[in-house]
């Protein structure tokens, strides 16, 4: 693999599934309905697959979650014998009613999910619901129920500018945001979330063009750059090295773009319509096959 092969294999892959990954944008004043959806979608576990279930139930707000923990007790730290399985105390509890009745939705949700083939949960999908719940909690202590006010809370501490309005925050620059994220790391707070899905929950806000060049360097992105050969060319193979080498490329797109293509072309989840790179038979058919390295 070199550089010249490596532009065209990543514009092809973005090009291609451009049709889907548009669909990805997101609005701020949703943003705290995609906080849960979108900060809790890791490690293998289709949270995406569970919405109707939540919404169904009206359990999906930070709020309905957040006051789950404060009807009763429950660990600081997660504990799988206290809360990893449908008959751990912490469930048991759940469905006892000992957490109020959003606890009892939230046992029901669980339990239906299980029962689903379809959706996939990953290895850590007790110790995301545990999170999420610690976080949901955390907001509705502290700022109201909102991951915006929480972020707009954040920035403005940073900032020393205790006056800050929504607009006004939503205008700043990418640098400005970068040397926020570089500094605050505001994602610490908050169970769960590391910088990566951070930058995924920001990163398709069309209110936002400051997070346009955010990078979540999940599984299915480095999966794509070792197939093709890519990743031998980024040294070391981290997250900043990976985003720098790809900027570099100067391809028509944002970084965020490139990102969402690269994920779209060859993850498991979009395996229906594309999924190449993870099938032989699947990367005979891609544009690019040619020069790609096929390290399958």
């Amino acid at each position: 693999m070199n550089e010249p092969n490596a532009r065209k294999v990543i514009q092809n892959a973005v090009d291609f599934t451009r049709p889907r990954w548009s669909q990805y944008d997101i609005s701020w004043k949703n943003i705290d309905i995609e906080f849960i959806m979108r900060g809790y979608e890791q490690q293998g576990f289709q949270l995406f697959k569970t919405r109707p279930i939540l919404e169904n139930l009206s359990l999906l707000s930070i709020d309905c979650l957040g006051t789950i923990l404060q009807n009763g007790p429950y660990k600081i730290k997660y504990d799988r014998q206290f809360a990893g399985s449908l008959t751990s105390q912490f469930y048991k509890g759940l469905q006892k009613g000992l957490y109020g009745i959003e606890g009892k939705k939230l046992f029901v949700t669980i339990s239906t999910i299980l029962n689903q083939k379809d959706i996939k949960f990953g290895s850590t999908f007790w110790k995301l619901i545990y999170f999420l719940l610690q976080t949901c909690h955390f907001l509705k202590q502290n700022y109201s129920s909102s991951f915006a006010k929480y972020l707009l809370t954040k920035y403005s501490s940073f900032t020393h500018k205790p006056d800050l309005t929504e607009p006004a925050f939503l205008n700043i620059s990418e640098v400005e945001w970068h040397i926020f994220l570089e500094k605050a790391k505001p994602w610490q707070e908050l169970k769960g979330i590391g910088q990566n899905i951070f930058d995924f929950i920001m990163g398709d806000v069309i209110e936002a063009p400051f997070a346009r060049n955010s990078y979540k360097f999940d599984d299915s992105n480095k999966h794509f750059l070792r197939v093709t050969g890519i990743s031998q060319l980024i040294i070391p193979f981290d997250r900043e090295t990976t985003a720098t080498f790809i900027k570099n490329l100067d391809l028509s797109y944002s970084l965020r773009q490139i990102n969402k293509g690269k994920y779209t072309y060859c993850s498991e989840t979009e395996g229906e319509n594309y999924g190449f790179c993870r099938r032989f038979h699947k990367c005979q058919n891609c544009n690019v096959f040619s020069i790609c390295d096929k390290i399958l």
